[in-house]
């Protein structure tokens, strides 16, 4: 397999998974921090991370550290790939998407503290599982 083949398979997994594609769709609407992700998917919080992750190694995502927070976003226009366009396109036409900005909008007019500290604080139990 010739690197740029081995490198597209790669990054088409990175998307094969539901909740990593809702968390690029997510992320397309602009930055967030880890805490937002994982509160705005009702996920935990390692299950967010861990799709940030693998989005991020496939070049999709960036992050910076600002204090104790971590924020994620899509990269830059200038440097998204026609694959990336067109999969925040289509990620962006899903339901469940739709709701997922929405939600999004509730979660950024709280303070980012706030968010995080719930999450943070949040037993497995009250959250809802990771989407297989």
């Amino acid at each position: 397999m010739t690197p740029d083949l081995r490198t597209l398979v790669e990054r088409l997994k990175a998307v094969s998974h539901p909740l990593r594609l809702r968390t690029l769709a997510l992320l397309a609407s602009g930055e967030l921090c880890v805490c937002q992700v994982a509160e705005v998917l009702e996920v935990p919080l390692s299950s967010a991370s861990e799709a940030l992750r693998d989005l991020r190694r496939a070049g999709f995502v960036t992050e910076r550290r600002e204090g104790r927070w971590v924020y994620v976003s899509v990269v830059p226009e200038a440097g998204a790939s026609s694959l990336l366009k067109g999969l925040i396109e289509e990620a962006g036409r899903l339901p469940e998407a739709a709701e997922d900005l929405r939600r999004a909008r509730d979660i950024r007019a709280l303070e980012v503290p706030v968010v995080c500290s719930r999450v943070q604080g949040a037993s497995s139990r009250t959250r809802k599982p990771a989407l297989p």
